[in-house]
């Protein structure tokens, strides 16, 4: 999934150069259709996922004059929690990426929640390609 954003005032240095702080919440923005998935509600106040963990490599500088694409896909799901990787491109050039693990939580519990297989179906329109070969080749004929 892609989505197009434009580099706000805010999130901008006074050498035109985009923050190294608007990457964790532009690429959270790109989360959003996953987050969907684990809720009931648009606005999302019972999102049943938290974020355990989430890296970024900056790449190459991000200007404030161009749109910065953010495409987000899923690589991995486990039995509780899914591997998430996403890019940013400007100019059609990759300049940053990441990954993140969110786990699937039951705070009345207060503890995991299995992902279940409806969810997961739904989840396969994120999944990246070599995800979704490698579970093609794990089913049975």
């Amino acid at each position: 999934m892609r989505i197009s954003i434009s580099p706000r005032f805010s999130e901008v240095d006074v050498l035109g150069h985009v923050t190294n702080t608007a990457l964790p919440v532009w690429f959270e923005h790109g989360r959003l259709p996953i987050f969907l998935q684990f809720s009931q509600s648009e606005n999302m106040r019972d999102l049943s996922l938290i974020l355990r963990r989430y890296e970024i490599d900056f790449l190459k500088q991000i200007r404030a004059s161009h749109d910065v694409e953010i495409e987000t896909r899923i690589d991995a799901i486990g039995r509780s929690s899914l591997s998430i990787v996403q890019i940013a491109l400007q100019y059609g050039q990759l300049v940053a990426s990441g990954r993140c693990v969110m786990v699937h939580f039951d705070y009345a519990a207060n503890t995991t929640r299995e992902i279940d297989s409806a969810r997961r179906q739904a989840l396969s329109i994120f999944f990246t390609e070599a995800y979704a070969q490698s579970l093609a080749m794990r089913e049975p004929c």
